[in-house]
């Protein structure tokens, strides 16, 4: 009978060595990080596929990371585009205001001045007119100027001050001056009238002595022409900005026969009209001050002759006041035709009182300033 042998038994962790041990140890955390690096590498590809099978196949939607992908392509691959700045509206320069003549009682003293320039700000005026040298030929200031020596007023007001406080306040001091039409200054120096007869000191009048005749001062006197100028001058070194001359012209009568304009070298009274325009517009210009001539509607387009023995608006000033009559059938047409007479000037009209909105409409088309307004 054969002898079997006995069964030899192995028991779990019989060859569990301490070497074994570490083999076994290093063999697991190699499997690990063979796992590891697969799932980085596999793992997001198979991820990014099931969610795009899952939103377009079952969703019907595109994958939002895939969106995500295309707008970042979108956006390195075309230029930026830098948005378009909204146009802003250019603001509309706003018009002049109206041109304003101010009362002597208005300005006499300093606290009068600076209480009437707040006024014509709230009227929204511009320009403040004040008449330094009246028609009646009365200087209405301490002036200095020699020639002004008869003509002074018995309580000048204080000019300097009314124009420093209309500047203040933003208003434009403009002075306006009576030229020839004085019957003051005559006396003060008779070369600078026009003389009666044979010119021997006689003065000549506008009219009989029994009806209130007046004499004139002589466009064609230098001394004359220089009175005046000098008196613009000092107007301009008392701060006013621009001047306005009136009665620059010759008497308003029907005749001059009896009177003596001395050496006139054969010139009209156009030609020296101009002449002394030139001369004052030029001089003014380069002290830095703007200077008008305020005619008769009239005289501007021709119909009345006797100022300047031509149409006004043919004579060399670069600013004209158009002077309209109190009572006129047409204003709008009186404006458009002095406005052609007077091509290239820049042009205010003077009305006694506000004018209506229809004329200062027409007189904006036909190229008018603001009005001047007393």
């Amino acid at each position: 009978m054969r002898n079997k042998g006995k069964k030899i038994k192995h028991y779990k962790g019989s060859f569990d060595t301490g070497k074994f041990k570490r083999r076994k140890m290093i063999r697991w955390v190699l499997v690990l990080v063979v796992l590891f690096v697969a799932s980085y590498f596999f793992a997001p590809p198979i991820l990014d596929a099931g969610s795009k099978i899952w939103h377009t196949a079952i969703k019907g939607k595109p994958d939002a990371s895939q969106s995500q992908l295309n707008n970042s392509e979108q956006e390195t691959t075309q230029p930026t585009q830098q948005p378009t700045p909204t146009p802003q509206p250019t603001p509309e320069p706003k018009p002049d205001g109206d041109w304003r003549v101010v009362l002597i009682e208005s300005v006499a003293t300093p606290e009068l001045a600076q209480q009437t320039a707040q006024q014509l700000v709230a009227q929204g005026a511009k320009y403040a007119v004040i008449s330094l040298k009246t028609a009646d030929g009365t200087v209405q200031y301490a002036s200095a100027v020699p020639t002004a020596a008869g003509s002074l007023s018995a309580a000048p007001f204080d000019a300097a001050g009314a124009a420093a406080a209309m500047k203040q306040a933003g208003i434009v001091p403009v002075a306006e001056i009576w030229a020839y039409r004085d019957p003051l200054a005559c006396y003060t120096d008779r070369s600078m009238a026009i003389a009666y007869g044979s010119g021997k000191g006689m003065l000549w009048l506008d009219n009989s002595a029994q009806a209130g005749g007046k004499p004139w001062l002589n466009p064609y006197s230098p001394v004359a022409r220089q009175y005046i100028l000098d008196l613009a001058l000092e107007a301009v070194s008392m701060g006013y900005e621009q001047i306005i001359f009136n009665g620059v012209h010759f008497p308003l009568v029907k005749s001059t026969a009896g009177a003596s304009f001395g050496d006139t070298q054969g010139k009209a009274f156009d030609v020296i009209l101009n002449e002394t325009i030139q001369q004052w517009q030029t001089t003014l210009n380069e002290k830095g001050a703007e200077c008008w001539f305020a005619y008769s509607a009239a005289a501007i387009t021709g119909e009345d002759l006797r100022i300047a023995g031509a149409p006004v608006g043919s004579l060399a000033m670069q600013n004209l006041i158009v002077e309209l009559p109190g009572e006129m059938p047409d204003a709008n047409a009186v404006l458009t035709a002095c406005a052609g007479a007077a091509v290239g000037k820049q042009l205010v009209y003077r009305t006694a009182k506000d004018p209506q909105p229809e004329l200062r409409e027409v007189a904006k088309q036909a190229g008018y300033e603001q009005p001047l307004i007393g």
